[in-house]
């Protein structure tokens, strides 16, 4: 558990970035009801940042164990600001079988990042799955992280 702290907290030093001048990083993981995501159940994100629109890309993370029965997750990102919305495979296992994330023992994380946009402070960022199943079973976090550009 503690070198899962440790490794979290320098994935959140390597995210700080600065923008505009400002260094601020924004992250933020959902834990899942009892590792279980219903089909029509959206994640919601309220990413706040130093300056009231700023430039940069929003980095997807994903929890999963070892139940998780698919190779790949297919998620829709959408914002409240008025963004077309991003739909993302994540592969997640290779054709064999085999796990591509870090982790230890059957956790693994996984993470993806979107194409920048200019994402406006306080605007709703929601992410729900979109595979052909009503109830998506071994995900048991998905995170969202803002990577501001560096000008």
């Amino acid at each position: 558990m503690r070198i899962l702290t440790v490794i979290l907290l320098f994935v959140a030093l390597l995210l700080t970035a600065a923008c505009n001048g400002r260094e601020y990083s924004y992250s933020e993981y959902h834990r899942l009801r009892q590792d279980i995501w219903k089909f029509g159940d959206a994640v919601w994100f309220k990413p706040v940042h130093a300056d009231s629109i700023c430039e940069g890309a929003f980095v997807v993370a994903l929890r999963h164990d070892s139940s998780y029965p698919y190779t790949a997750l297919r998620l829709e990102v959408s914002y409240e600001s008025g963004c077309r919305p991003d739909t993302i495979d994540i592969q997640v296992a290779d054709d064999y079988g085999k796990w591509l994330g870090r982790g230890i023992g059957t956790s693994f994380q996984l993470t993806d990042t979107l194409p920048p946009v200019a994402h406006v402070s306080g605007a709703k960022v929601t992410m729900r799955h979109l595979m052909r199943t009503d109830t998506l079973r071994g995900v048991n976090q998905v995170g969202l992280f803002f990577v501001p550009s560096g000008r």
